[in-house]
């Protein structure tokens, strides 16, 4: 704050917080007035401003907030204040980029998600109050319950971490302290925090540890066999009320609630990984879950700092049914080259194409299913062909692409080479789309599985669908979400668009255009509540 009044950026700092207005006002009227309009501005700012200082900082304003049209606004207001100008002069160039920035498609986005994201901790007609959440038993102290565990401590919640093999559970608290330790390092924590949210985990080895839980959140790997057998034992040792919840990323709730005596209590809370870092919730409601049960888990959700959604139970349930649909898969068998998709993915505005994806989460973990359930075809799909070639992406220096000890990751002949010959096998000849071209393939799909996600009511508004990929999947922010980016298309163009690429339009979609609807028509919204209500009992 020093530093701020030596830069003239702030007049002064108040002493005491409570007495901050009587500060701010005994300053104010023992100085003559000073309009911002008769403030010079510096020479020193004049010069830097010749010198290429906000060149500069246009540069660096393009590479950390990519495709974003406010930050030049921003830096063409400060030169023009740098410059000759007037005081008038320079408010009429402000009041330009503004103007211009006010009445665009990515304004309409940005004000779109802010209230999206709000609005999405609301369950229309859920009257129910949440339970108790002063406890919390994690199952599973892989790095996914790890990461849930912190969120909960760092909110003063009491976890128990369980885990039936003492090593995993040793290695899962070694991670966490090991996280925290990082932390303190980079300064972004303190020791004494540390410490605190350590206190609060409590490592157990027995399922008897979870009995006065509150709230249980399982966290094992993806088999439907091994979450039943734990929320059987969940179900014989947690107290009546105990929210059980699985973090299944795609699994059927209903199955799991199934082997329980109490399915009122069992509700998806599907984190997204890294758990302490990404802010999506999706609590996945079965076809029994109570509504005290989505009271407390969207609660919880709340408590614990994420963007926390209610979707219906499906394969998938939004973010990764939709987003499981992008076209990345069919374009690379197809004719185009990774660098393409990724680039195309990137200038619209994604953090990293879906090919570099691939490579980072490991290709290996979808070229070993395929091949083990006989599903694998090398010759002919370009994932299993990378699996059979043993290019299982970053974790062993070659996938897509290839990779230095950094991580940095450039074409690979090897990988092409690969390509061009599954290419040659079913005939497909290489293709030059334009960046536009690429992007329909690779998220009109998704768009169209968005609006199918509303017309079978397993999400309860189009925004709702945006918020999951904005913060489950890093949709660029400034693009509103896949619903709110149609909006901006244009429904019309999105259906001819589907159409011309031979895929089948959502029929919801293809209402909506012979409606005329748009997304906040009241016809609409009445239709998406009927579609909701229709799946699910009332709340």
């Amino acid at each position: 704050m020093d530093k701020a009044v030596k830069a003239g950026v702030v007049d002064a700092i108040a002493k005491d917080k409570a007495t901050v207005v009587d500060e701010a006002a005994q300053m104010a009227l023992s100085r003559p007035p000073a309009p911002i309009s008769k403030r010079p501005v510096s020479q020193a700012n004049r010069f830097k401003a010749l010198g290429g200082a906000l060149d500069m900082a246009l540069v660096q304003a393009s590479n950390q907030a990519k495709g974003m049209i406010a930050p030049e606004a921003i830096i063409t207001c400060v030169r023009a204040a740098c410059s000759s100008m007037s005081f008038q002069e320079g408010l009429k160039v402000e009041a330009k980029e503004f103007t211009k920035l006010l009445f665009s498609v990515q304004s309409a986005a940005l004000r779109h998600l802010f209230f999206a994201e709000r609005l999405a901790q609301k369950v229309p007609g859920n009257k129910a109050a949440p339970g108790p959440m002063a406890k919390v038993g994690i199952v599973g102290a892989g790095l996914m319950g790890g990461g849930i565990a912190m969120c909960c401590a760092e909110v003063g919640m009491k976890v128990t971490l369980l885990d039936i093999d003492q090593a995993n559970l040793e290695r899962g608290m070694g991670v966490i302290k090991k996280n925290y330790a990082r932390s303190v390092e980079r300064k972004s924590k303190t020791q004494a925090q540390m410490d605190k949210y350590m206190s609060l985990i409590t490592p157990a080895s027995e399922y008897s540890a979870l009995a006065q839980c509150d709230i249980v959140v399982e966290a094992v790997f993806e088999n439907m066999d091994l979450k039943k057998k734990i929320f059987a034992s969940l179900d014989a040792v947690c107290k009546p009320g105990c929210v059980l919840a699985s973090n299944t990323s795609r699994l059927n709730i209903d199955a799991i609630a199934s082997v329980t005596k109490r399915p009122q209590d069992v509700i998806g809370c599907h984190f997204f990984s890294p758990a302490n870092v990404m802010r999506l919730l999706e609590n996945v409601r079965g076809t029994k879950t109570s509504p005290g049960t989505i009271a407390t888990a969207m609660a919880f959700g709340t408590k614990i700092k994420k963007v926390t959604c209610l979707v219906g139970n499906c394969d998938g349930f939004i973010a990764n049914r939709v987003m499981g649909v992008s076209g990345a898969g069919e374009m690379l068998n197809r004719g185009v080259m990774p660098h393409q998709i990724d680039g195309a993915s990137e200038a619209y505005g994604m953090r990293m194409g879906p090919i570099r994806m691939y490579d980072l989460v490991g290709l290996d973990l979808f070229g070993r299913e395929r091949a083990n359930s006989g599903a694998a075809n090398p010759a002919k799909h370009a994932f299993d062909a990378m699996y059979a070639a043993k290019r299982f992406g970053q974790k062993n220096g070659k996938g897509f692409y290839k990779y230095d000890e950094k991580l940095r990751c450039t074409r690979d002949p090897e990988a092409e080479a690969i390509i061009e010959g599954i290419w040659k096998n079913i005939g497909e000849a290489p293709k030059n789309l334009s960046e536009e071209e690429i992007v329909d393939k690779l998220y009109l799909p998704v768009v169209n599985e968005g609006f199918k996600c509303l017309e079978e009511g397993m999400a309860s508004r189009p925004s709702d669908i945006d918020v999951c990929c904005v913060f489950g999947y890093n949709w660029p922010r400034y693009r509103g979400g896949p619903m709110q980016w149609a909006t901006a298309v244009g429904l019309p163009k999105v259906l001819e668009k589907l159409e011309a690429m031979g895929l089948k339009p959502a029929e919801l979609l293809k209402e909506c255009v012979k409606n005329n609807w748009r997304l906040n028509s009241k016809d609409f919204v009445k239709r998406i509540d009927q579609a909701w209500s229709g799946r699910w009992s009332k709340l």
